[in-house]
């Protein structure tokens, strides 16, 4: 796992954690509490799923997996949370003119996102990068010339 990714996710658990409490910590919202549970939701699964992939990364298990596949799972985990961040953070940010607290979550829902999206672009440059093995190899035996 390379430095870039170690910042990346450590970045996006203070995201995550800090969104968390600020939701959490708002008042009961006076048109109903689905704008604060929605975005509840998804910050809550982007931290349990970001702390069970920085453990499989930092405990190296991802060997188990070929390079390619877990860049592509990687990729698609946080394209999904980053689109769901996008779309709670725009509903929490609705809710600021309740209560300052919803703007700040919205705010940490909205660096999440791009943090995110950035660690998206990182992974797939990497899988970019990876050499890839010859689908269909030359003969170059010395008796086919």
């Amino acid at each position: 796992m390379t430095r870039v990714s170690i910042v990346l996710k450590i970045i996006e658990l203070v995201c995550d954690i800090v969104a968390v409490i600020l939701c959490g910590a708002g008042p009961s919202l006076n048109e109903g509490n689905g704008r604060r549970g929605f975005f509840l939701f998804v910050t809550i699964l982007a931290l349990i799923i970001t702390i069970v992939i920085f453990l499989i990364c930092i405990s190296n298990l991802k060997a188990l997996c070929q390079k390619r596949h877990w860049y592509i799972i990687e990729i698609a985990w946080c394209t999904f949370i980053a689109l769901f961040y996008f779309i709670s953070s725009i509903v929490i940010a609705t809710a600021a003119k309740d209560s300052g607290v919803y703007g700040a979550a919205a705010f940490f829902g909205f660096a999440a996102f791009c943090t995110y999206v950035a660690d998206a672009i990182y992974q797939f440059l990497e899988l970019r990068s990876t050499p890839r093995a010859e689908q269909y190899a030359t003969n170059t035996s010395p008796g086919n010339a």
